[in-house]
């Protein structure tokens, strides 16, 4: 019996012969002739190891450390899990690989992470787009009656850039309707700030599910673009054959692997505490302030903030040098800025340009 993703996928993708690179094929030997690579290669400065080899063409080592990471928070471990450069390669392959250009579709719920869209829109896929509700939560009844004409439903949980959880009743509602028809992905770029709120432990008894996951937030890692697709087996034997011959560079997976550390995740996590505590902190003295009109909840590293002055925060903000994210070009999320939480003393230098323009009435 044919997977969902079997169903779904194109007839290209599932007679695609993936590239054959020289780490893909393997073997054994003491003299690697096969890759045309040097032997030996000069040292550049600042150069700290032998980078003349091609890395793993899937590096086994780092994806298997994830997994022991995501065992670690107590999730049933019934899927693959495969590294890629960033979550935004996860995007891209899950869309080029479910959907055949100018033919499929995806659906969203906006206000959300961008990227869906811009993926399907790279490939001519369509976007349906299905508006979360006042309280950013989903509209079930909306995606239930067009999610028979979509290969991929993307849902970010917690949701960039509204902060929010996205109800796991309701995850588990459409995984059960979209057994036969779509697969649910659950981004989870912010899960570090929320970890119980995670549907990885699902993947065992939904293989329609995906959930993508990154080290480029709570770790503190986003230069070296290091993400992870999580799935059943099914869904990553057809997401395999489109990724790159050597989708992650050693000096990235050596990073990752120390960040995968007991060590290094215990830091992570003291670290994700101290950003919690200042987001708090942040939030209890923006509510001072009478031009905040609403600050959203949130379950991320940054805060989702509603003005009510006729001035453009973001421009004002830009002016005292603090750079911050306008949402205004969301029909939902009018005079709304998003606020990544920093240090304490970054938070403080921001409420003060706040109460001084406060105290202006500009």
């Amino acid at each position: 019996m044919k997977s969902l993703a079997e169903k779904i996928a194109p007839d290209a993708i599932k007679k695609l012969i993936p590239y054959q690179s020289a780490r893909r094929i393997g073997g054994s030997g003491h003299l690697w002739l096969n890759a045309n690579e040097l032997e030996s290669s000069c040292t550049y400065e600042g150069q700290q190891g032998d980078y003349h080899r091609y890395p793993d063409f899937l590096p086994d080592q780092l994806a298997n450390a994830y997994l022991e990471y995501c065992h670690t928070h107590s999730e049933a471990i019934g899927c693959n899990a495969v590294a890629v450069r960033g979550a935004d390669e996860a995007i891209d392959l899950l869309v080029r690989t479910f959907c055949q250009p100018g033919v499929d579709k995806i659906m969203v719920c906006p206000p959300t992470y961008a990227m869906y869209e811009f993926c399907a829109d790279s490939i001519a896929a369509e976007t349906i787009k299905v508006p979360l509700l006042a309280n950013f939560q989903l509209d079930m009844a909306a995606i239930n009656a067009q999610l028979g004409g979509v290969n991929i439903l993307f849902l970010c949980s917690p949701n960039n850039p509204t902060g929010n959880i996205i109800s796991q009743a309701d995850i588990i509602s459409l995984l059960e309707s979209a057994k036969d028809k779509a697969l649910v992905v659950v981004d989870e770029a912010y899960i570090e700030f929320a970890p119980q709120t995670t549907v990885v432990a699902l993947i065992a008894q939904y293989p329609n599910l995906v959930v993508i996951r990154t080290l480029s937030k709570a770790f503190g890692l986003a230069s070296i673009r290091c993400g992870f697709l999580l799935a059943d087996e099914s869904v990553m034997d057809l997401v395999t054959r489109l990724i790159a011959p050597y989708p992650v560079a050693d000096p990235s997976a050596e990073i990752a692997l120390a960040a995968l550390t007991e060590q290094g995740i215990s830091q992570m996590n003291a670290q994700t505490d101290t950003l919690i505590t200042i987001r708090e902190w942040f939030v209890s003295e923006l509510k001072r302030l009478e031009i905040v009109e609403q600050i959203f909840p949130s379950s991320t590293n940054f805060v989702l903030v509603k003005f009510n002055t006729p001035t453009c925060m973001y421009q004002y903000l830009c002016s005292k040098g603090i750079v911050t994210r306008n949402q205004a070009h969301e029909p939902a999320l009018s005079n709304c800025v998003r606020i990544t939480i920093g240090s304490k003393e970054s938070m403080k230098e921001t409420l003060l340009a706040l109460a001084d323009m406060e105290a202006k009435k500009i």
